[in-house]
């Protein structure tokens, strides 16, 4: 198991995380010292990688005298955290052990397991709750298109979080994520601030994405700029820079694309590039179907040769049961259609559409290197996974992050919790976090 670590580093790089890489470094000029505290920096974030490492040193002697117990509950935990390749050397390394040994590595494993923040990744993401409040927006502004943007032919986009006040009114935005950095988001939030919503009893935070580009965005724009910036390669190695940018990147992908795709956890990571298919014009056809009047939602089906629906799983979750017992044999079309999987999105008409349904690794969405970066302690890419992730949220508010603090508060207010969301807020101004001053006098 000698220069186990450095090898986990070359096999398993679409795991690897930013400080991995300082610390891979200083294990192969052998400052074992170094090496061990950047490995064990990272496993408050739920590294598994960290925690391989830290096993394979414990198991060589590196720095340390060998000690089997330690490596066991380090190749333990890494498994819990998902390592591949953990589990497997786990069971090799706690066969030689007697029973006394084996009853300390779980001591050590819960010690360790204590230390983590971030749990591994959960196999079914919980269900986003729906925001009663939200309401439709009936007045848009779009927003201009910078001039230095325009004389580089950049493209890009800004995720903005805003809040709405019962007449409809935007009175406090931030930028979540935007690419490039810094370079669209004064145009998008001053277009957000002109957006008008229907009025309402209450407010409620939403969400908004603003694509920027000058005509359709063209495939190869994108290619080129993740040659160019070797974004796949440098990802893969735990660059949390390119790790971020290529989570960016894969989104600006998706809001282009009108394809649909399914993440497929069995599917082998690919480093790109991203398949033709990817932004070519879906077909769509219109199907009939038998469902509720004023009904919306979508269903990844799988249809046999008759074009009869044998498979659902619908989308959101709480209207499954109901979406998915009509939609069961139920035959859709009667045109040609291949056997397979499709998307099928009804959207409150009685005129609905499928699209072909394409499977795609984890390594092609922004979710997968947005979490490396985080893991790897990037905290724009904590911030990003902390609005989407409960996970992430309770570690950042656990590190009394402003950003997370300021916005959790104010959920917490139109809640009606009004005590606890004001101290997240004063927190949040305290630390110079200007958005919780505006979210404050609004709420």
């Amino acid at each position: 198991m000698r220069k186990l670590a450095l090898l986990a580093l070359l096999f398993s790089a679409f795991t690897t995380q930013a400080d991995l890489l300082t610390a891979l470094q200083a294990y192969d000029q052998k400052d074992f010292t170094k090496a061990s505290s950047e490995f064990n920096a990272l496993l408050p974030l739920g590294s598994e990688q960290a925690a391989f490492n830290l096993a394979a040193m414990a198991y060589n002697g590196e720095g340390q005298p060998q000690d089997l117990v330690r490596a066991a509950s380090y190749f333990a935990l890494a498994a819990e955290l998902g390592h591949p390749k953990a589990n497997e050397l786990y069971q090799q390394v706690v066969a030689k052990l007697d029973t006394t040994q084996q009853t300390q590595v779980q001591q050590q494993l819960a010690t360790l397991q204590a230390q983590v923040k971030v749990p591994a990744k959960l196999i079914e993401p919980p269900v986003a709750k729906d925001n009663a409040e939200w309401r439709e927006p009936v007045k848009r502004r779009e927003p201009e298109f910078p001039k230095e943007a325009a004389q580089k032919g950049a493209f890009g986009y800004v995720t903005m979080r805003f809040l709405v006040n019962e007449a409809g009114n935007v009175e406090a935005i931030d930028t979540l994520d935007s690419y490039p950095k810094g370079l669209f988001d004064r145009a998008a939030i001053k277009a957000m601030k002109g957006w008008q919503y229907q009025p309402g009893k209450g407010k409620f935070i939403g969400k908004v994405v603003l694509e920027f580009s000058l005509g359709p965005l063209q495939p190869q724009s994108l290619h080129r700029y993740m040659n160019e910036h070797k974004l796949w390669e440098y990802a893969a190695l735990g660059s949390p820079t390119h790790q971020a940018a290529l989570g960016s990147v894969l989104t600006l992908a998706n809001i282009s694309a009108s394809s649909a795709t399914l993440v497929d956890p069995a599917l082998p990571p690919s480093l790109g590039p991203l398949p033709d298919w990817y932004f070519a014009r879906a077909k769509r056809l219109n199907v009939s179907l038998e469902l509720p009047e004023g009904f919306k939602g979508s269903a990844d089906v799988q249809l046999d040769a008759q074009g009869k629906v044998i498979k659902v799983k619908a989308w959101p979750e709480h209207k499954q049961t109901e979406f998915e017992g009509r939609l069961l044999q139920q035959q859709l079309t009667k045109r040609e259609v291949p056997a397979g999987e499709y998307r099928l999105y009804a959207n409150g008409s009685k005129r609905h559409e499928l699209v072909q349904l394409h499977r795609i690794p984890e390594t092609f969405t922004d979710t997968y290197w947005w979490e490396q970066a985080a893991r790897g302690g990037q905290l724009e890419a904590q911030r990003i996974m902390a609005s989407r992730d409960p996970r992430w949220e309770q570690y950042l508010l656990q590190q009394q992050d402003p950003v997370v603090l300021a916005w959790n508060g104010a959920r917490l207010i139109i809640d009606g919790q009004q005590k606890a969301g004001e101290q997240m807020l004063d927190q949040a101004i305290a630390k110079g976090y200007e958005t919780a001053k505006e979210l404050k006098a609004a709420l």
